[in-house]
């Protein structure tokens, strides 16, 4: 792909000009080639070539399956499962030949964790819930028959081989440290009055109520250390972050963070105090080897380098998301909303810091983790869905599907997505040379 200094266009081609939902894009640039399918297949259209030195193979759509389903959505668990969640129940399938595998009867359930030889489904709703009206929160079954090993009314949070159960805030914490297999108590968190977890370090980091920090082994509750330490003046509340290498302390109101009293941070090695500069409270996988992290305070998303924490370029754009081909800073949404996806505005590289646009208006269809794979484009009078795939070098034709697709998730070379009639359908990308 040739690169511009400045508002480069990734050439995907635009719908005919007879279509309205035509995305804007410089004139007399980009174009479709349409071609039909015979014995009264709906009408495909094929995205062309791109603008490289080697245009990369054109890929096309085939269709593998349906899955007969109640407005459900897909979820990608690992290579060996798929969950489709339905209104009252969620189902396994094998995305080898895709047979159900088995169902499980219950309302809400949105996302399912697999460890070692359990499922565990959780519920999407269940926040919302007043405690006096909900069953469970999460349901852990074997993953072989579905067949229910141990279910919980309490929120709860895997990290490693660990579970964190809790009941949200304003009806008590009385945090429990449980094992997933079995979901019994290996220990309980003391009386606090904030508490998270640190992965990096295996630990449990919280403030007691008098103001004390102190250390806990994540796995078993062991204190490592404790330490008095400076705190911010607050009016409401202290909440603990975690950053690379320290411990941060932030105080509340009751309108939020107090941005009076900014977060207090230590060296998480010793418990000194450090500067703020350079840390992050959150950061995930964003694509071109780079994570985006989110700094305690302020909107500004940095692109680090995961292996050293390093800095490699800020982003000032807003809201953004990853993806292979680069960070997709997301523009205002646009006519019907497209069924509520996000919209692209522009493609940022994130070592040269260009800026393209040629992707303006697309939606975010597909994800993998926190990185998109998948960008859509509707033609909402024919009733088709215009598709490309984001590569590391280049964003990839597909062809245009005759459903109007709301959410797709990816396993492997295929797509599973829901549609707006309420089915699930499976495609298969095949590489056309």
């Amino acid at each position: 792909m040739v690169r511009e200094p400045v508002d480069s266009v990734i050439d995907l081609g635009v719908l005919p000009a007879d279509e309205p939902d035509e995305p804007a894009v410089p004139g007399g640039i980009l174009r479709w080639a349409v071609r039909r399918l015979a014995a009264g297949v709906a009408v495909v259209a094929v995205l062309t070539g791109v603008t490289a030195a080697a245009p990369l193979p054109r890929h096309r759509l085939s269709t593998l399956a349906f899955l007969p389903s109640s407005t459900g959505v897909a979820r990608v668990v690992d290579a060996g499962l798929v969950m489709v969640f339905e209104n009252q129940r969620a189902v396994a399938y094998d995305p080898d030949g895709w047979r159900e595998l088995w169902s499980v009867p219950g309302a809400a359930f949105a996302h399912a964790i697999a460890y070692q030889d359990l499922v565990m489904l959780f519920r999407g709703d269940a926040m919302n819930e007043p405690t006096g009206e909900k069953s469970e929160w999460v349901r852990a079954v074997d993953r072989a028959t579905g067949q229910q090993r141990w279910s919980s009314d309490r929120q709860l949070e895997m990290h490693g081989d660990v579970m964190i159960s809790y009941l949200p805030a304003g009806d008590g914490q009385a945090v429990e440290f449980r094992d997933p297999r079995t979901a019994e108590v290996r220990w309980r968190l003391p009386d606090s009055q904030s508490w998270t977890p640190d992965e990096r370090r295996a630990a449990l980091w919280r403030l007691t109520p008098d103001g004390t920090l102190v250390e806990h082994d994540l796995r078993t509750g062991v204190v490592r250390r404790t330490a008095r330490v400076l705190l911010p003046e607050s009016s409401h509340s202290l909440t603990l972050r975690i950053s690379r290498a320290a411990v941060g302390i932030t105080a509340f109101g009751e309108g939020g963070r107090q941005r009076d009293a900014p977060t207090l941070w230590y060296d998480a090695a010793d418990l000194t105090g450090v500067s703020g500069a350079g840390q992050w409270a959150w950061e995930q996988e964003c694509g071109r080897g780079l994570f985006c992290a989110y700094a305690a305070e302020g909107d500004r998303v940095l692109l680090v380098d995961p292996a050293t924490g390093a800095v490699v370029r800020s982003v000032t754009e807003g809201s953004v998301l990853g993806s292979p081909l680069g960070v997709l800073a997301l523009g205002p949404q646009q006519g019907d909303a497209a069924f509520s996806l996000p919209t692209v505005g522009a493609v940022l590289d994130p070592l040269t810091g260009d800026r393209q646009t040629g992707l303006k208006g697309w939606r975010v269809l597909g994800m993998d983790d926190s990185v998109v794979r998948v960008l859509a484009h509707y033609d909402l009078p024919h009733k088709l869905t215009y598709l490309a795939e984001l590569t590391a070098r280049e964003a990839v034709r597909l062809d245009a599907v005759p459903y109007l697709l709301r959410e797709c998730t990816m396993a492997g070379r295929t797509l599973v997505c829901a549609t707006m009639a309420g089915d699930i359908v499976v495609l298969r990308i095949e590489q056309e040379r």
